[in-house]
């Protein structure tokens, strides 16, 4: 659609700059403007002068708002973007690994997004506990919402989502 405003999005990978592609790399490093979800990545400090944007972690209510802030600055910032140019977004890890931001852009019909693949967590735990997880049948669960999806379950999981001590105490409360 030719009135979509482009966004670019790029994975910051899973941990330090050395992680990241060289694609990414180019687009971060390029003239279009940069926003990075948070500041708080162990890659973000290679692109210091990028806009981060930690702020509404900090005045939103949750994390839904968060979220919703962030797609309509992005999308805000896309459309105003001089001379029809696009702007790129950065998000820890992969772009379509537990990343909610980017669910929501890709169903905005107000922005054309490309998404720009990258390393994600998934690939260094695999490596790190030496299972394929298919030949495994590991299963992939989200902490926040371990007891719905990991009830009953039998077999290996791989918990992600575990970014607070409440959501640990869930997970345990759930395994009791």
């Amino acid at each position: 659609m030719a009135d979509q405003a482009p966004v670019t999005v790029v994975g910051l990978g899973p941990a330090t700059p050395d992680l990241l592609t060289a694609s990414a790399r180019t687009l971060l490093e390029g003239p279009d403007p940069v926003y990075l979800r948070t500041g708080h990545h162990p890659s973000a400090e290679a692109f210091g002068q990028a806009v981060t944007f930690d702020h509404h972690y900090e005045t939103a209510g949750d994390f839904d708002e968060v979220y919703a802030r962030i797609v309509e600055d992005l999308v805000t910032a896309a459309v105003e973007a001089e001379g029809g140019g696009r702007v790129v977004y950065a998000v820890p890890g992969s772009p379509l690994v537990a990343e909610r931001t980017v669910e929501l852009l890709l169903a905005d019909p107000r922005v054309e997004v490309r998404i720009e693949p990258a390393l994600s967590f998934l690939d260094l735990a695999w490596a790190r506990l030496a299972v394929d997880p298919l030949a495994s049948g590991v299963r992939l669960v989200d902490g926040t919402r371990f007891a719905a999806e990991a009830a009953g379950e039998r077999g290996p999981l791989l918990v992600a989502q575990c970014w607070s001590t409440s959501v640990l105490s869930e997970i345990k409360l759930a395994l009791d």
